[in-house]
């Protein structure tokens, strides 16, 4: 079911990017079935979640296992478990879907998180000292 999604009653906790990259997912249901493959684009990123283009309605609630492929390492997907917050349809194929980031292994979180820094940094023009502490 396709959620009302008001984004001027949202209070988002993270800064967004607008960017787009490839994602691909499984839905697990709650009785622990798992979808077929399904790919995606992001319209933007946070640190604790992802606006997706999915091709079809996905539950609010429903909890997606993420492929995130970060540029110049689409071999290497960044791996996360997250959960489908809302949702709103664009048109007969197409829906924005929000989802959280619930649980990342903490090598893809460093790594996805010195995507969103680097990223941020480079919004505002600014160098970012790779060897900075992410925590």
């Amino acid at each position: 079911m396709v959620s009302d999604y008001n984004p001027a009653t949202e209070q988002r906790k993270h800064a967004r990017l607008d960017i787009a990259l490839s994602v691909s997912y499984f839905v697990i249901t709650p009785g622990g079935e798992i979808s077929d493959l399904s790919e995606s684009m992001s319209c933007d990123i946070s640190a604790g979640g992802l606006r997706l283009m999915t091709p079809a309605p996905l539950q609010n609630g429903s909890v997606l296992n993420l492929e995130i492929r970060l540029p110049d390492q689409e071999e290497d997907p960044i791996r996360a478990k997250g959960e489908v917050v809302w949702q709103s349809k664009i048109s007969e194929y197409s829906y924005e879907t929000g989802t959280i980031i619930k649980n990342m292994g903490q090598d893809d979180k460093a790594r996805f998180m010195s995507f969103v820094l680097d990223q941020m940094a480079s919004l505002v023009g600014v160098a970012r000292d790779p060897k900075a502490s992410l925590n």
